[in-house]
């Protein structure tokens, strides 16, 4: 156990480096120029996430391709799954050209992922997860940073409910807990955004509704390419460890719980799990959430 810890030690040391920052943002600003140069040669996956919220903001019936085939993407692989209050967004962002959107939009997915990830990005940048959400601009690293907010601003739980929903299921944390406030926040701010959006697009709303009754088989009858574990199934699981992780003070239990709830196993979805690392290391709770590289003074660098 002593070696272990001496070669964690080291490889922090080593992750600390006043260089890794940087060059990280050299990566990502890379990244984001490649990923802007894909969308706009019409590369089909390049930003493809991000891609079917954008088209979403610009349709008047965004479900209307998922009312249609449900998760069969051969007709129609841009297909808007969530509520709408996304969409709603997206219809501002419609307004802007689609290569700039998706450069802001991974550029926005990196930020969030170096701000998660802390000193062990340059690792956690070859986890597979982190490099397919990159690519495909999903919103998994967004709720990832709603969750570790959510924390001590249940107000963030907002984003999660009204995405993807079941990763919701973290909200227990404060049930179990007891903390009641923090409970009612959340979901009062969950609420007060939807009555806003249903008044703004109530079709939207009708139209969510049936795409929520075409899509509902796929809680049994898992989509072919996600992991094959049924939904109900996950969400057992999945409440359970929050519970164990409540009662035990384990904050970084969370997202790997709300990870295992998502609706579908999509491989990218793992990148949720990120959330753990600030959690457990105590930033967003009463630690600042970002983290900076420690400076180096002349002792410590001659030791």
């Amino acid at each position: 156990m002593t070696l272990i810890r001496q070669l964690v030690a080291r490889l922090e040391r080593l992750l600390e480096h006043p260089a890794i920052l940087p060059g990280l943002v050299l990566a990502g600003a890379i990244f984001v120029a490649a990923q802007v140069i894909a969308a706009n040669s019409g590369q089909p996956f390049a930003v493809y996430d991000a891609h079917s919220y954008w088209l979403a903001g610009g349709s008047d019936h965004p479900y209307a391709a998922t009312i249609a085939s449900g998760f069969d993407d051969s007709t129609n692989i841009y297909k808007y799954r969530y509520p709408p209050p996304l969409a709603q967004l997206f219809v501002v962002l419609h307004l802007i050209p689609w290569p700039i959107v998706a450069g802001l939009w991974i550029g926005l997915t990196f930020v969030v992922f170096l701000v998660l990830a802390g000193r062990w990005a340059p690792l956690l940048l070859l986890f597979p997860p982190t490099l397919a959400e990159l690519y495909l601009g999903n919103i998994n690293l967004l709720i990832a940073l709603a969750i570790v907010v959510g924390m001590r601003w249940p107000a963030a739980w907002a984003f999660v409910l009204l995405t993807k929903m079941t990763p919701g299921i973290g909200l227990l944390w404060f049930a179990v807990r007891r903390e009641w406030r923090a409970l009612g926040i959340a979901i009062g701010a969950t609420a007060a955004v939807a009555v806003v959006s249903l008044v703004l697009a109530p079709g939207w709303w009708l139209e969510f509704r049936d795409a929520m009754t075409v899509q509902a088989s796929a809680a049994l009858d898992v989509p072919p390419l996600a992991i094959q574990i049924s939904l109900p199934i996950r969400l057992v699981v999945a409440a359970l460890i929050v519970v164990y992780g409540a009662r035990t003070d384990r904050a970084w239990l969370v997202p790997v719980a709300a990870t295992i709830a998502a609706p579908a196993l999509w491989w990218n979805v793992f990148v949720i799990l990120i959330a753990a690392v600030p959690l457990a290391e105590g930033r967003g709770l009463g630690r600042p959430l970002v983290w900076l590289p420690r400076r180096r003074t002349a002792g410590a660098s001659n030791a």
